[in-house]
C-alpha cells in the first residue's frame, strides 16, 4: 500500500479533461490553428488537501489531521489524478486541397495517469500500523489500483456544418501510442495481528501486473497501442447545443517482458532470526528485501505480454445561451474501467466584452467530492486565445476541506 500511494504521490496531477479547451470565443469560420495546452487536477474522497499536500510534498501529519481524514473513510474510498500535456495543429482542407468544410488534425501529447480504490482497514494500517489491531483479524480487501504513462501521436478529422449561422463540428481521432509504464494491482485479503504482536498471519489473494521494470524513462518503449476519440455537436430547434464525446477509446499492448506475479495463500509472520548480531543491518536487508518478500509471498511469478484498456471517457454538455452576455453549460464527465465518480457539474460564462470572458462552476464527483472552478480567457486579436483556471478554487482557498485540486492553461494561434 505504500508503495501505491507513493505511486500516487508522484503523479498526484490530473486531466481537467478536454472541455475546459473548448473556446470560450465561438467561431464563425473554419481556420488554420496551433494549440498548445497543459492541465492537471488531483483529488480524493478521504484526504483533505492539507493532509495530501503534506503527505506528498513534505511536511509534518499530526495525530489530530489523521483522526480528522479517518472520519472520512467509508465503503467506497477513492483518489487518483491525471497529468496531460498536449500540442495540436488543425489544418482546413481548403489550405491542402482546395475543400472547404473538413480539416486534417494531426498532435502528440503526453499522459500519466493514475487511480486507486482501497479499504478502510488498509488505509489505517498504512498510516498507524498493526498494533491498532492487536487481537483482531481484519479486512483489507478492495484494493484496485491503475497507472499509466504513455505518449502518442495523433491524426484525425473534423467536419464543419453550418446551422443558422452557427458552426458545429464533428470528427474523429486515432492516436498511435508508445506505452512507457503500466502498474496494476488487484486483490483482497485479510490480516490477524496476535494479540500480543508476536506474530501476523496474512491472508492474500492478489494480481499484480507491471510492464518492463529494467527500462523506465521517456525513452522506454515497453507497449504499443491505438485509441479513438469521437465526439458531435448539435443544435436543438430552441437554439441550444448539445455536445457528445467519447475519449481515449482504445488499449495498450505491453510487450513480453512484463511480469504478473499472483498470490493466493497464507504468509505467516512471527519476526525475523539475526544470524550475525555484529551484522545486524546486512541481515535484515537480506531477509525483507522487496525480492525476498515478493518470493515468499507470491505463488505465481511469470513474464509475459498482456493488454489492458485504456480509461475511456464519456462526455456530454448542454450548451445555453441565456442572453447576449451569459452561456450556460449542464455536463457529465465519466471515465469507465477506473476508480471515477460520474463529475457532473454546471458553469456560466459571462462576457465582460466580445474578447474577455469569466467562468465559474460548481460540479460534483470525479475523484474527489465538491467543486468551485473560476476560470478566465482572453481574446487578443482576434488571433490569439489564452485561457487560464481551476475546477477547484476550493483547493487553493480552503485546503482543510477540500479534497481536489487542479489547474490548466492553453493557447492557442489562429491564422
Amino acid at each position: 500500500m505504500k508503495i501505491v500511494l507513493c505511486l500516487i504521490a508522484m503523479i498526484w496531477v490530473s486531466n481537467a479533461f478536454t472541455q475546459q479547451t473548448h473556446n470560450f470565443f465561438e467561431d464563425t469560420i473554419q481556420r488554420l490553428n496551433f494549440s498548445v495546452g497543459a492541465d492537471f487536477n488531483y483529488g480524493s474522497t478521504v484526504m483533505t488537501n492539507k493532509f495530501s499536500n503534506r503527505f506528498l510534498f513534505g511536511g509534518t501529519i499530526t495525530r489530530k489531521m489523521k483522526d480528522d481524514t479517518y472520519k472520512n473513510l467509508g465503503n467506497n474510498n477513492r483518489g487518483g489524478g491525471d497529468l496531460n500535456y498536449t500540442l495540436t495543429a488543425e489544418i482546413p482542407f481548403d489550405t491542402l486541397f482546395d475543400r472547404t468544410g473538413i480539416s486534417l488534425v494531426v498532435g502528440a501529447e503526453f499522459n500519466e495517469h493514475v487511480d486507486v480504490k482501497f479499504d478502510e482497514n488498509l488505509f489505517r494500517l498504512v498510516f498507524d500500523g498493526n498494533k491498532q489491531f492487536a487481537g483482531q483479524e481484519v479486512d483489507i480487501s478492495q484494493t484496485n489500483f491503475n497507472y499509466y504513462k504513455f505518449q502518442r501521436l495523433n491524426f484525425g478529422f473534423i467536419s464543419y456544418k453550418k446551422h443558422k449561422g452557427k458552426l458545429t463540428r464533428e470528427g474523429a481521432i486515432v492516436s498511435l501510442i508508445k506505452g512507457e509504464e503500466h502498474i496494476a494491482a488487484n486483490g483482497e485479503g485479510t490480516m490477524t495481528t496476535e494479540q500480543y504482536g508476536r506474530q501476523i498471519d496474512l491472508e492474500l489473494d492478489y494480481t499484480f501486473n507491471s510492464s518492463d521494470t529494467t527500462n523506465k524513462g521517456l525513452k522506454a518503449f515497453n507497449g504499443i497501442g491505438i485509441s479513438t476519440d469521437l465526439f458531435t455537436e448539435f443544435y436543438l430547434k430552441n437554439g441550444d447545443k448539445i455536445y457528445l464525446g467519447v475519449e481515449d477509446l482504445g488499449f495498450v499492448h505491453w510487450n513480453k517482458k512484463s511480469i504478473e506475479i499472483s498470490t493466493d495463500s497464507l504468509y505467516m509472520y512471527d519476526g525475523i532470526v539475526i544470524d550475525d548480531i555484529f551484522n545486524i543491518n546486512d541481515s535484515l536487508i537480506d531477509k525483507l528485501s522487496k525480492d525476498s518478500i515478493i518470493d515468499i509471498i507470491s505463488t505465481d511469478r511469470s513474464k509475459a505480454s498482456y493488454a489492458t484498456a485504456l480509461p475511456t471517457a464519456l462526455h456530454i454538455i448542454y450548451t445555453k445561451k441565456l442572453n447576449s452576455k451569459l452561456v450556460g453549460n449542464l455536463g457529465l464527465y465519466y471515465k469507465i474501467l477506473v476508480n471515477y465518480f460520474p463529475y457532473i457539474y454546471a458553469n456560466t460564462t459571462y462576457y465582460i466584452n466580445p474578447t474577455f470572458a469569466v467562468k465559474t462552476q460548481l460540479a460534483w464527483g470525479g475523484y474527489g467530492k465538491y467543486n468551485i472552478g473560476l476560470s478566465v480567457a482572453k481574446s487578443i486579436k482576434n488571433s490569439w486565445q489564452l485561457i487560464l483556471g481551476t475546477n477547484n478554487l476550493e483547493g487553493y482557498v480552503v485546503p482543510t476541506k477540500a479534497f481536489s485540486n487542479s489547474g490548466f492553461v492553453g493557447l492557442k494561434k489562429y491564422f
